[in-house]
Formats: C-alpha cells, sequence, structure tokens
C-alpha cells in the first residue's frame, strides 16, 4: 500500500548534506589507491553525487583513499562573482536567458567547447589545481561539468596523470563534458551516451549506470511517525524544492493547506531562505496539517513516509524518488535539463509535470484522492530505478586506478 501507514520500499540516503558533512574535504581510512572525487555546490545535488560516490568507494575498497571537494569552497570571490552568481541571477530573474544559453552550448557540438575560460578556473579555483598536486590521485571522478573541465586542465598542465571518471547527473548533457582527458563516461541513461557519442566521446567509455544515491538502511519509519506526529492514515505529501530552489513551494502549500483536505504536508526548504520565510506564514486549513522544515538530512525517512512527491525535477531527487517507487508531480523546472528529467519521467507514467504552482497543487490533490492511480505511478517509479549506481560507479573508478597501474587501457 501507498499511503502514510505504508510508505514504497526504500533504500537512499536522500539526505540533503551540506558542506559540513564528514564526507566533505574529509579522509577515509588509508591505503594506497587515491580517488580525488570533484564537484560544485550548484544546489546539493552535485556534492551528494559525489558523496554517494565516495561512500561506495570506503565499502568496495576500504583500504582506498578518498577526498570529496567542492571547487567552491575557497574559490575566489570574483570567481563566484563571474560564474557562479551570474547563473543563479538567471535563473531566478531571467530564466529564458538560462535557457537560451543551455541551449547555445549544446549546439556548440565541439570538443573545444567550455563553460567558461580555462584562466577563469585556474585562477578563480587555484586552490583545486594545488589540492590535485599534492592529493595525488590515481583518478579523479568529476561529479559536475565544470569539475570535469578542472579535472582536465589539471591533466593538461601535467598536475596529474590520474584517470578522469565523468558523472552526469540529469538525463540531459552538453558538448562541454566531452574532453579527451576523460576516460569514463558515468551517464543517467542511453540518450545521454548517445549526445556524448555524438559529439565525440568513444562510445567505449560510455557507461549506462544511472545517477548515483547515497545509500541508508534501516531506517525506522516508526520514529520517524512518532517524530512527525503522524498517528493515522492520512496520506503524506512530501514538498520539495532542491537545495537552494528556486521554486514556489509556498504557493502549493498554501494551495493545499487552504483546501481543508486530510493530509499531512512536510514541506523541505532546504537552503532557500525565501521559502522558509514564506512557510512560516502559512497556516493549514484543519484537518490539514504542515510541518515545515530547512536543510535536514532526515529525507530517507521522509521518503518512505511519503505517498506523494512534489518536487522540482532534479536529478538527484528523481533517482532517489525512483529508487523509493515514490510517484511524483514535478513543477519548476530549470530550463535545459531539469525540464528533460520531468518529460522523461512524465512520458513514463511515474510522474505527473504541472505548468505552474497552482496546477502543481491540483494534481497533488488529485492523487492524494486516488490511491489506485499512485500505486500506478509507483510500479512505473519502480522501473527508473537505479540504486546500484553509485557501486557501479565505484568499481569503474577503481578499475581505472588498476588499468593506470598495469598501463593498459579502459
Amino acid at each position: 500500500m501507498l499511503d502514510s501507514r505504508s510508505g514504497p520500499a526504500c533504500n537512499p540516503d536522500r539526505s540533503e548534506k551540506g558542506k559540513d558533512s564528514s564526507l566533505v574535504n574529509s579522509w577515509t581510512s588509508g591505503g594506497n589507491r587515491r580517488v580525488l572525487l570533484l564537484t560544485l555546490s550548484f544546489g546539493s545535488g552535485h556534492v551528494r553525487a559525489a558523496q554517494a560516490v565516495a561512500q561506495q568507494i570506503s565499502v568496495v575498497a576500504p583500504d582506498a583513499r578518498t577526498l570529496v571537494v567542492d571547487a567552491l569552497d575557497e574559490c575566489r570571490a570574483l570567481f563566484r562573482a563571474l560564474y557562479v552568481w551570474p547563473y543563479w541571477t538567471m535563473i531566478r530573474r531571467a530564466p529564458a536567458l538560462w535557457n537560451g544559453l543551455f541551449a547555445m552550448r549544446r549546439r556548440t557540438q565541439t570538443k573545444l567547447s567550455a563553460t567558461a575560460p580555462a584562466v577563469l578556473f585556474e585562477w578563480g579555483c587555484a586552490h583545486v589545481f594545488r589540492t590535485i598536486e599534492s592529493f595525488a590521485p590515481d583518478v579523479i571522478v568529476a561529479a559536475e561539468v565544470a569539475a570535469c573541465e578542472m579535472a582536465a586542465l589539471a591533466r593538461r598542465r601535467n598536475l596529474t596523470r590520474a584517470r578522469i571518471v565523468a558523472v552526469i547527473t540529469d538525463h540531459e548533457t552538453e558538448p562541454a563534458w566531452v574532453k579527451d582527458e576523460v576516460d569514463i563516461y558515468a551517464v543517467a541513461d542511453e540518450r545521454v551516451g548517445e549526445q556524448l557519442s555524438s559529439w565525440g566521446a568513444p562510445p567505449a567509455a560510455i557507461h549506462v549506470t544511472g545517477i548515483p544515491t547515497d545509500m541508508q538502511r534501516g531506517t525506522n519509519i516508526a520514529a520517524a511517525r512518532a517524530r512527525y506526529g503522524i498517528a493515522d492514515d492520512r496520506p503524506v505529501i512530501l514538498l520539495m524544492g532542491g537545495g537552494m530552489g528556486p521554486t514556489h513551494m509556498d504557493r502549493v502549500a498554501a494551495a493545499l493547506c487552504a483546501a481543508g483536505e486530510p493530509l499531512h504536508l512536510i514541506a523541505v526548504a532546504g537552503r532557500d531562505r525565501r521559502i522558509e520565510r514564506a512557510l512560516a506564514r502559512i497556516e493549514p486549513r484543519s484537518p490539514t496539517t504542515l510541518h515545515r522544515l530547512g536543510w535536514t538530512d532526515d529525507v530517507p525517512a521522509l521518503m518512505q513516509l511519503a505517498a506523494l512527491l512534489v518536487s522540482k525535477p532534479g536529478g538527484l531527487t528523481l533517482a532517489e524518488a525512483a529508487n523509493c517507487a515514490l510517484p511524483a508531480v514535478l513543477y519548476d523546472p530549470i530550463p535545459g535539463p531539469e525540464e528533460r528529467n520531468a518529460r522523461r519521467y512524465a512520458a513514463f507514467g511515474a510522474a505527473l509535470l504541472a505548468q505552474d504552482a497552482r496546477e502543481a497543487a491540483a494534481l497533488a490533490l488529485r492523487l492524494a484522492r486516488d490511491r489506485r492511480e499512485r500505486r500506478r505511478m509507483s510500479a512505473r517509479m519502480k522501473l527508473l530505478a537505479s540504486p546500484e549506481a553509485a557501486r557501479h560507479i565505484a568499481q569503474l573508478a577503481l578499475e581505472a586506478v588498476s588499468s593506470a597501474r598495469s598501463g593498459g587501457r579502459i
């Protein structure tokens, strides 16, 4: 059953760990194999993907040394101003402009394409190149496009001879990922592989792994229900908006709260302070309840409690929902990859795509009343699951180390 009494079977750790996580910029146990996991925290998904692979490397090869580096930690303020802030400004204020820029980058169709000049990365993120040189990794796992560009630059500048594994965490990609220095591409699905191949990536280097998620077993559902005051069989709707948004989650929550349906709403604002403040002003109409959360590591349990997810369609969020067989209503996609993510899940019958917050709330109410439809969508969502993606990528990275040391090709 897919209601608040019996959530879908789910093992992934959907925790939205921030840069204070014990994995970020920290060492695992000793050993002579070194794996550097490089990412950029545009939202939380790329960091979580890197952490997921790091965790699985520690399971598969406890003797390996892993280091997870967020390139935006310790980067120059001017780099943020020139590279990071324009992105957030565009998606919040001018999404059509971002959509046009992303489309232009995809049309470039050349391995020389880049998201920024090499000099900007080398100057703005100089600490990344110093870390690569001092850590001397055998393999670099790049879990974001700029991370891939920096890893390739380090190889080009002879700072490292590490093999490079590029991990793409959406169902859409762009030519900037394709570099001569990249040895392995771990992709979400066959279509992404075909895109990379059309831009010059060797087909033999492309591996369809799915999107890596951090696995957590043994979640105490009874304790989680008690934690959120859920003591009856009213459906639980989980509202999410990504680590930093931007979404209109407050409008969805307000519409659901005004409906006065027998629902438990749990809204996770992440690091989006604007949404957190807006949620605080909403008063639910009985018998609806609303539990408001900011940044939380408790999302694995929340996904198991939920009958339905209402969310922005980030790649990691959808991969984790699929691992939980949790049906979804999707809204406010960032133009580009998230639009493709949403269309893929909707076309498969695992999710419904809303045009705006009002429609998202209406669709959520419809599904809350229709247990049979939720079960059907749950079965479809389960078919999209890739629960072993992180382990598969960890094994590819470790095989790359072995191949490099034996002088062979991957």
